[in-house]
């Protein structure tokens, strides 16, 4: 099958969803098997595609936001969290112009927010939520989750494989290296790497 072929079933898909409850603006765009839970809660702007085999759990008060001309890639597991009895800290909204490449994991239950111009490469992890584990004479099951948040900021590359944990920040124009792990606040412009992620230079003039 060729691309224009391949494109009008994707349009199709996308279109057949906002019968489903998807708020959905024009040339959105459906891969094959994408399963999205609480369709009424994915709010899709223009010229969006999700592509093949992704899965979006969209409950949640704030919902799934995807912005102009964003694309996310095949095989993206997307949860915000939220259940029919608890759906309040958690929701996903990404910007205009953005990318996420193929079999990320998103764990939003404490809210992950994407800004515009933001690429984010194959295989990254965000995890806006923590098991409670301090006591040790409870199961850590037991001992419930917190949620803080991630806030990535416009004008971000994240590589491929990266994790970023719970409650963390990143800074405009700010890059990450491939294979890094985030786990504090990364300030604008900076170039960090490693495990845990360090800041080893920046993007503007010295």
């Amino acid at each position: 099958m060729n691309f224009a072929s391949a494109r009008k079933i994707q349009l199709l898909r996308g279109y057949l969803w906002k019968f489903r409850g998807v708020s959905a603006g024009e040339r959105f765009g459906i891969g094959q098997s994408v399963k999205i839970e609480y369709p009424k809660c994915l709010i899709i702007g223009q010229d969006v595609t999700i592509d093949d085999f992704s899965f979006l759990h969209c409950l949640s008060t704030r919902g799934v936001q995807i912005g102009n001309n964003t694309s996310i890639d095949r095989n993206c597991w997307l949860h915000c969290g939220g259940s029919k009895a608890d759906h309040e800290h958690g929701f996903f909204s990404i910007g205009d112009n953005s990318y996420i490449g193929c079999n990320a994991v998103l764990g939003a239950g404490g809210g992950i927010e994407i800004g515009n111009h933001v690429l984010i490469g194959q295989s990254v992890n965000i995890h806006a939520e923590n098991h409670t584990f301090s006591d040790p004479e409870k199961r850590i099951d037991e001992q419930g989750v917190t949620y803080q948040g991630i806030i990535v900021q416009d004008d971000v590359w994240i590589g491929s494989r990266v994790v970023i944990l719970d409650g963390v920040q990143i800074g405009k124009g700010a890059v990450i290296a491939a294979g890094a792990v985030v786990t504090k606040s990364i300030p604008e412009y900076a170039v960090v790497m490693g495990v845990p992620a360090r800041i080893v230079g920046s993007r503007r003039p010295q």
